[in-house]
């Protein structure tokens, strides 16, 4: 059932989301393509915040800062697999795998390529701070509009 908190949610985690891209955009080297980056992390954003977010009982704001953290975390770890996943649908439409199980494995590989493109100081900041600002966000609409 929609509530306010999961409105507030889905629209904090998305701007969240946002923020980090923008922080990893000015991390990555030139040459590198952003493509997708900012509309899948956006929805996977939004519907983590309703979600998960949005969705769960809270009773104090260390309990919503610890849940917007959960949040972020969930948030970041299902775009990693998105990404991991586009990149070894792209390398098999061109044909460079030799079977299936080349694949399946490749997008664990990718999954840590991209994972290691984000472990640094301000993305990680970024993250974590976001999530934390958007779980209270969504536990202040949670009690203001029951």
């Amino acid at each position: 059932m929609p509530t306010a908190a999961k409105l507030v949610a889905a629209l904090s985690f998305a701007f969240a989301a946002w923020v980090v891209c923008i922080v990893l955009e000015g991390l990555l080297p030139e040459a590198q393509r952003v493509g997708r980056l900012y509309p899948v992390s956006i929805a996977i954003g939004a519907l983590g915040g309703w979600f998960i977010s949005g969705a769960a009982p809270r009773s104090s704001y260390a309990e919503a800062a610890a849940t917007g953290l959960r949040t972020a975390t969930t948030v970041t770890l299902c775009a990693l697999f998105a990404f991991a996943l586009g990149t070894m649908i792209q390398i098999s439409l061109r044909g460079l795998y030799r079977g299936p199980m080349d694949a399946v494995l490749d997008v664990f590989n990718e999954f840590m390529d991209f994972g290691a493109m984000i472990l640094n100081a301000p993305t990680l900041a970024a993250i974590a701070l976001g999530g934390i600002f958007a779980g209270m966000l969504t536990e202040s609409a949670g009690r203001r509009w029951r």
